[in-house]
């Protein structure tokens, strides 16, 4: 696209923005391949123009267990400030640079729909939240449930915390809580150092 075109759409009312894309997973193929991919949706929108495009080497992230990371620096001109808020909102990118227009005039009907759609996105993101929060705490309840009845049955063998923990794969000093929780139950008796499963 021309100059001449491009100040003609922004005089119109498009956006000119530099707009860097993220990318972060695994193996190192798959994130190159997304992030071009990702770049192509983009591109599948009419009133979205890319004008230029750079992709960045994917780099292993540090401290991270084999994540890897890649970007996508892009000029884009979107035909208008909906349609920008739109990108920004439903593609997320890492940083943004609006180049022209210098000044914007936005109609309270604009404002409107920028908020209801950003407040749009913040309720996803806390339902997602809070549907994986449940889900762990799900886990966590299961996993307390499999220790505790994974003791029980090892306690009619096996009686000292040591013999316990080595006999169900976990340290014996991580099941402290678990030994006191079942006394309290009273699903178990101590009696100096060793445990009795209560008939």
């Amino acid at each position: 696209m021309e100059d001449k075109d491009i100040q003609k759409k922004i005089a119109k009312g498009a956006v000119l923005a530099q707009v860097s894309f993220e990318v972060v997973g695994n193996p190192k193929e798959h994130v190159e391949k997304t992030i071009k991919e990702f770049m192509d949706n983009i591109k599948n929108d009419p009133q979205i123009h890319i004008l230029n495009e750079e992709y960045g080497e994917a780099e292993e992230v540090k401290n991270s267990d084999g994540l890897w990371s890649t970007f996508c620096d892009a000029e884009v001109l979107s035909d208008s400030l909906d349609k920008f808020n739109w990108l920004c909102v439903n593609f997320m990118p890492a940083s943004i640079d609006v180049i022209a227009p210098e000044k914007i005039m936005i109609r309270d009907k604009d404002l409107t729909n920028w908020f209801n759609d950003l407040l749009a996105k913040l309720h996803e993101v806390s339902i997602s939240y809070r549907q994986a929060t449940t889900k762990e705490d799900m886990l966590i309840a299961n996993m307390n449930f499999l220790i505790q009845n994974s003791i029980l049955l090892a306690a009619e063998n096996y009686h000292s915390e040591d013999d316990i923990g080595r006999k169900i794969g976990i340290d014996a000093q991580q099941l402290k809580p678990f030994f006191e929780a079942l006394v309290k139950s009273g699903k178990l008796e101590k009696d100096g150092e060793e445990y009795q499963r209560k008939k």
